[in-house]
């Protein structure tokens, strides 16, 4: 009767498990913190760090336009655009994410603390 492994195989796949825990281990020691940078009329009016929001709140950078914010993410609420694109791109809470009201000219975009764009092993 043949065994179902032998022992290089186990040690290839020990060999293997081990070297795939080591790449990915960086990312479970990653304090990513996210920064919302608001942009009014193409100036950066507003910088929040969504890690360190306790209580969710509003704010209006522009009469017609309502930025909720809450622990972690940020939307459009309100805006007066017709096809109120702004709003439907919902919350946003991965770094990399943008929302743009092009009526009221105001962009949010979501920052990383870190310097580090991508990661190639």
């Amino acid at each position: 009767m043949r065994k179902l492994f032998r022992r290089t195989d186990i040690l290839i796949i020990a060999g293997v498990l081990l070297l795939s825990f080591l790449l990915f281990l960086p990312n479970l020691f990653n304090n990513n913190e996210l920064i919302a940078q608001i942009y009014v009329d193409g100036e950066k009016t507003e910088e929040i760090k969504l890690d360190a929001v306790d209580e969710a709140y509003t704010f209006s950078p522009k009469e017609n336009t309502v930025i909720s914010v809450k622990n972690g993410a940020i939307c459009f609420t309100k805006a007066t655009c017709r096809d109120e694109l702004c709003i439907n791109s919902g919350w946003l809470s991965s770094k990399g994410q943008t929302a743009a009201c092009l009526p009221e000219k105001i962009v949010i975009t979501i920052k990383g603390a870190d310097k580090t764009d991508m990661i190639t092993y």
